[in-house]
């Protein structure tokens, strides 16, 4: 019985090859697509999830929502271990970002050969406790707990060394040397874990101020967590911060989604990302199977005599219905088959596109989802043609007398409508998508990104001085260099320090207000837009931060929002006031105002930010940006790596143009708007697919019709719009449906931004226009075709 419904299907596929070409391809793009997603939602779910008992561990995060700020991931690690006092705490882990506080030296040499150790941090000496890792070489909990040890992963010592057995090696840094105790194997991808080497540090127990370390809790079984948090809070947060800051706790296998500070030690996912992509991979696969019924229902007349001579030879309903469903899983099989082929030529252009390195096993048990997949698809597809032929009746398609019932006719209507639906819909959202982007790029950052080139990571004292150093003595005698600003900050990440401002008029500011150390002119070295005063000036030599008698006087430069804050809507009358931070004793005289300045994400960062004129809040490092002529600037690049090694003996060192890095910041939002461009596209050519077949096959079925219009004089445009017509109609219904819920939709996706546009009426219209003309013009491709057919051709044989 199975051989036969073999050989019938090979007979029908052969018999009817159009139709069978229109199902595989369909098919097989809609799987492909799904195979995509489902490989790299697969990747996305198994963040940490390999980690040891990763559903009992939590990262500590301080959250200053109601301070203005956001939630910052790092804590104290000595308060973090005063946890272990409550009986739901088992043990404290902690990496520490040694890079931020230079609690230890990322440039070293070996054999007068100058390295940058990349990714490094602090961390306690129960690590592997809390991570998945494999020691190549040494005892990593020993390293971690002797002094001025150190641990490489696989690639650094190979990039450092050339080989990997290097326990006992040396590396020298300025204050001293590192020994390497331990080698590790590189960390997976599928971790927010984002370290390549690893180093002793000591945790003074007395301190208990500075943040800087990423500190985990792994609590006992059945905890309450939001009572913990509670707790937490209620111990380290009184005084001022009192129900101003609060603790919380992140479960370790969501920080990949949930995390988005920009402190992180890796740029996490989005499950927006991984939602839309597995939602529109679905919508593709459910357009691949409204095609299939639709076309095995259309051809279900060509099918009828076969189903009536085999019910007079006694075949029953259920052989019938079996015959067909193999029929659509032979289809589906073979469809799955091109599409692990289209996964293969695709996945390397897909890893790009979502930023990751995915692959897939055919020997593992994701093969056996994909091939259940598949045959579901097969005979969730083929279920309603398979009833429906097969409830012909013998006697009367034997007869000559087969009318299709209206439930067929309603069936293909409604889901030709529901495809159009969605292809309006995506339409819609695509081009509202990258209007938003382009609304985003275009968010007026308050400063210049053009001619910027920024050195990251320069140690303090070689730049951050009041008279200018050898260092940046040399980087001004570079040609192309025209300007050199000095900052604290990476305008491109996020602010490090803030403070609670004392405004002139005596009141305390309700919020934090984030700051800026600069050295001189920064109004022109970042292109600020200055409204009242004036630039910091080498000619007013009082503005540069100077301590007496235990009061630390600074000039600052505010922003609009800051002056506004204060109680000035005219920003001039601030000018000559002073702005006091009395927690540190600290006086600020406002010398200028300048526009606004976002710095980080421009959708999310706050506008009211002080620049300090040589005050620096513990950051051990500095931003050098450099105004350069363009056409320089390789050779600028080249001099500057130079002089770092020469003069400050900073190896490899971190140099970007300003425009390219706020760029990157983008680049979560870009990724979305490709996926959603690419599914669109695949789902508007679905449509078309679908509708090239029921168009095919209504000509054919009205070719009688058309022939004898013709005889009786209509145009061919004529008839080709009478044919068009039954296809408009539903396209007209489809996007009635689509408008409501698409603006419904598009509005609640919209709403997460700050900055936002508002929805465009004429992209409706125009998503509607696009959908109905490429409808048209399919459909009229073949009526043309049919209507340029002599009727004596097809009238000849009535």
């Amino acid at each position: 019985m199975i051989v036969n419904y073999l050989i019938t299907a090979l007979r029908a596929f052969k018999q009817q090859k159009q139709h069978f070409i229109l199902n595989v391809l369909g098919l097989s793009v809609g799987l492909a697509a799904a195979i995509l997603v489902a490989l790299f939602a697969k990747n996305e779910l198994s963040y940490d999830s390999q980690q040891p008992q990763a559903e009992r561990v939590y990262r500590i995060a301080q959250d200053y929502s109601q301070l203005g700020l956001g939630v910052v991931p790092v804590f104290n690690y000595i308060n973090g271990t005063r946890a272990l006092e409550y009986s739901q705490v088992e043990e404290v882990f902690a990496l520490t970002m040694v890079e931020f506080t230079r609690e230890a030296e990322v440039d070293v040499t070996v054999k007068n050969q100058g390295f940058k150790l990349n990714d490094l941090y602090g961390a306690t000496a129960n690590i592997e406790n809390f991570i998945d890792m494999e020691t190549v070489a040494g005892s990593l909990s020993r390293a971690m707990s002797v002094p001025n040890s150190i641990a490489l992963s696989s690639s650094e010592a190979q990039r450092i060394f050339g080989r990997t057995n290097v326990v006992g090696e040396t590396l020298q840094h300025k204050n001293g040397q590192y020994t390497v105790g331990a080698v590790f194997t590189d960390l997976p991808e599928n971790t927010h874990f984002g370290f390549k080497n690893l180093v002793s540090v000591e945790h003074d127990p007395a301190n208990t101020d500075i943040t800087s370390s990423y500190v985990y809790l792994r609590l006992a079984p059945q905890t309450d967590v939001t009572a913990l948090e509670k707790t937490l809070t209620e111990k380290y947060y009184f005084g001022d911060f009192k129900g101003r800051l609060s603790l919380q706790l992140h479960p370790l296998t969501d920080l990949h989604f949930t995390a988005k500070s920009p402190f992180e030690m890796k740029v996490g996912g989005a499950k927006q990302v991984v939602m839309i992509c597995v939602g529109l991979s679905v919508l593709l696969i459910l357009i691949a199977g409204f095609n299939f019924i639709n076309m095995t229902v259309a051809q279900s007349t060509k099918r009828a005599k076969e189903v009536g001579v085999r019910k007079a030879l006694g075949a029953s309903k259920s052989q019938l219905v079996a015959q067909f469903l193999s029929e659509s899983v032979l289809v589906s099989l073979l469809a799955m088959t091109i599409a692990c082929v289209l996964v293969e030529l695709l996945l390397p252009s897909f890893n790009n596109l979502v930023g990751r390195e995915l692959s897939i096993d055919y020997a593992s048990m994701f093969s056996v989802v994909v091939v259940a997949v598949a045959v579901t698809v097969g005979l969730l597809a083929g279920l309603y043609p398979a009833f429906f032929i097969s409830s012909f009746s013998a006697k009367r398609v034997l007869s000559g007398d087969l009318q299709r019932g209206s439930t067929a006719i309603w069936v293909r209507k409604s889901l030709l409508t529901v495809q159009a639906a969605l292809a309006v819909g995506l339409i819609i959202a695509s081009v509202t998508l990258q209007y938003q982007l382009a609304h985003l790029q275009n968010l007026p950052l308050g400063y210049e990104t053009t001619q910027r080139l920024v050195v990251s990571e320069v140690p303090v004292k070689a730049a951050f001085t009041k008279a200018p150093t050898s260092l940046v003595k040399q980087f001004a005698a570079i040609e192309g260099v025209e300007h050199i600003s000095v900052i604290d900050t990476q305008l491109t990440r996020s602010i490090n320090n803030t403070l609670v401002p004392t405004w002139p008029n005596g009141e305390q500011s309700q919020s934090l207000t984030p700051v800026i150390g600069t050295s001189y002119e920064v109004v022109k070295g970042l292109g600020l837009t200055l409204l009242a005063g004036r630039d910091f000036s080498r000619e007013f030599a009082g503005d540069w931060s100077n301590r007496v008698n235990g009061v630390t006087t600074i000039g600052t430069i505010i922003t609009e929002s800051v002056a506004k804050q204060a109680g000035y809507s005219n920003v001039a009358d601030i000018i000559g006031k002073t702005i006091k931070d009395t927690g540190r004793n600290v006086e600020m005289r406002v010398v200028g105002v300048v526009a606004d300045v976002k710095v980080g994400n421009a959708q999310e960062a706050s506008s009211n930010i002080m620049f300090l004129l040589g005050f620096t809040y513990f950051n051990p490092t500095s931003e050098v940006i450099l105004t350069i002529n363009p056409q320089y600037l390789a050779q600028i690049r080249q001099d500057v790596i130079s002089v770092l090694a020469k003069t400050a003996n900073v190896y490899e060192p971190e140099i970007n143009l300003l425009s390219d890095s706020y760029r990157a910041v983008l680049s979560g939002d870009e990724r979305i708007s490709k996926v959603v461009l690419i599914f669109t596209a695949l789902a508007v050519f679905l449509t078309c697919l679908g509708t090239f077949g029921l168009a095919s096959f209504a000509t054919v079925r009205r070719q009688k019709e058309v022939a004898v219009r013709k005889v009786l004089g209509a145009s061919r445009l004529s008839i080709v719009n009478i044919l068009a017509k039954e296809f408009l109609t539903l396209v007209g219904v489809s996007i009635a449906i689509a408008y409501p819920i698409t603006y419904w939709l598009v509005g609640d996706w919209l709403a997460n931004f700050n900055d936002r546009i508002e929805q465009m009426m004429w992209v409706y219209g125009a998503a509607a226009l696009v959908v109905a003309g490429i409808t048209w013009l399919t459909v009229a491709t073949l009526a043309f075709k049919a209507a340029s057919t002599r009727p004596s051709l097809i009238l000849r044989y009535e």
